[in-house]
């Protein structure tokens, strides 16, 4: 891998950990106060089936963080993690500006969503800076 400060890298990936675990943790906690702030007053919060499944997806968040955190301990042996972060947060970000635009989802998710498409930036910059000392397979 092309050395290109290495710990700025480091402390992105890791401060990315931070973000999605934090994320992830403030749903499963607060999943109430979560589905109303992303998706307004009007949520409904009493259906078991989507209680499971805003779980199930913060769970996936912040599996993402550890996957972001073990990135933050070797950049070049982890690059596979970086491609599905960089894919789930452009997803999460276009979907939440979607819904947002249709009135389904409130302002602040595309706020808070912002900060995914900010990373999104940043493991694309990753990526295009460092690939050249990787041995890619596809």
């Amino acid at each position: 891998m092309k050395k290109v400060s290495n710990d700025l890298w480091r402390e992105m990936f890791f401060l990315g950990s931070l973000w999605n675990i934090g994320i992830g943790l403030i749903g499963l906690c607060f999943y109430d106060l979560a589905i109303t702030m992303l998706f307004g007053a009007h949520a409904v919060t009493d259906n078991l089936l989507a209680l499971i499944f805003f779980r199930f997806f913060m769970i996936a968040v912040i599996l993402f963080g550890v996957g972001y955190y073990v990135v933050s301990r070797n950049l070049s042996a982890n690059r596979a993690v970086i491609w599905l972060g960089l894919t789930a947060k452009l997803i999460i970000f276009f979907t939440f500006v979607y819904y947002y635009a249709l009135g389904q989802a409130t302002w602040f998710s595309v706020f808070g969503c912002s900060g995914d498409f900010v990373f999104s930036i940043l493991f694309i910059l990753f990526l295009y800076q460092t690939k050249g000392g990787v041995y890619q397979t596809f």
